[in-house]
């Protein structure tokens, strides 16, 4: 048997150089894809994160880069608001300045048909980038009726309220009983006041005139005594001693009307025929009906929160 070849032997030695050569170079790959993986974002890439989020009313991404306000109620607002917004578009990171403790940038957003800035500063907490607190917007609303507003989807008191960057419907509360508003392009570097002019929405009248409706309902069910705060009067102690009980037949309710800039109501017009039964003078039994063509009803007005209030005096 003959001895292997010098070059038969040189072989096998040329494929373990090159597959261990080829193995470290995987290794090396490997090792550049998994850092370049899970190294954290730059501030840059943060910047542009936050503003892709504002332009595409996405809360959930925003959230994660922000510590929630301490106040439950703002922080509801702020959330509810954003939810019922018209969202920027085109963002853009505009500039970017590191200082010891944050990197604060100035970008940008097409808000109603305008190029508007927004300011915000990112500072690493916990392996992450977050927002500082100066990120929020502030917007101020007055009214001219009521307490409170709707901005967005969130119904808050009328005065100041914290908002992302971003185009909110504003409208008078009660919905469906005031009207008017206006949008407010709100972002973080101007200060931004609405006042809405409210007014009374077409059915306000017939709204209040149900409500009313229920509550004479009420007034005039059967009873041994006259109701309060109904409007109802009838001297059946000018034919009995003493009452046993009070039937009613509305022939005519009361028509509403409402001064909201006076806050008050009047229901007039009603015609009311009440039955009066119980124990004459002379000590028998007897009934007596009485007549009013002038049933009327007063109170105060008021529109609080979500809701439109008639308290009758």
């Amino acid at each position: 048997m003959t001895a292997p070849s010098p070059a038969r032997r040189r072989r096998p030695r040329r494929a373990v150089v090159i597959g261990v050569l080829v193995a470290v170079m995987a290794l090396v790959g490997a090792a550049a894809a998994v850092w370049a993986l899970t190294r954290p974002p730059s501030a840059a890439d943060a910047a542009e994160k936050y503003l892709t989020a504002l332009s595409e009313g996405d809360f959930e991404t925003i959230s994660e880069m922000r510590e929630p306000l301490a106040d439950a109620a703002s922080e509801a607002a702020l959330v509810d608001a954003f939810a019922g917004a018209t969202y920027g578009s085109a963002p853009r990171v505009e500039h970017e300045t590191a200082t010891s403790d944050a990197t604060v940038f100035r970008g940008s957003l097409d808000l109603d048909g305008e190029r508007r800035d927004v300011a915000f500063a990112l500072s690493v907490r916990d392996g992450r980038w977050m927002l500082r607190n100066d990120y929020l917007a502030t917007l101020a609303v007055t009214t001219t009726l009521g307490d409170s507003v709707w901005v967005g989807d969130a119904l808050v008191p009328a005065g100041t309220v914290s908002l992302l960057p971003a185009v909110y419907p504003v409208h008078p509360a009660p919905t469906g009983i005031l009207t008017g508003g206006s949008a407010a392009v709100v972002t973080n570097t101007e200060d931004v006041t609405v006042q809405v002019e409210a007014m009374l929405a077409d059915d306000a009248v017939a709204q209040a005139q149900t409500r009313l409706d229920v509550y004479l309902d009420q007034c005039t069910v059967p009873a041994t005594s006259l109701p309060e705060a109904c409007g109802i009067r009838v001297p059946w102690a000018a034919d009995l001693a003493t009452l046993d009980g009070l039937a009613y037949r509305v022939e005519q309710r009361p028509s509403i009307s409402l001064s909201p800039t006076d806050g008050t109501f009047a229901a007039t017009g009603g015609v009311l025929v009440a039955t009066a039964s119980g124990t004459t003078r002379d000590g028998t039994a007897g009934s007596f009906t009485y007549r009013a063509d002038d049933w009327a009803l007063y109170g105060s007005l008021t529109f609080t929160g979500d809701e439109m209030l008639l308290a009758v005096r």
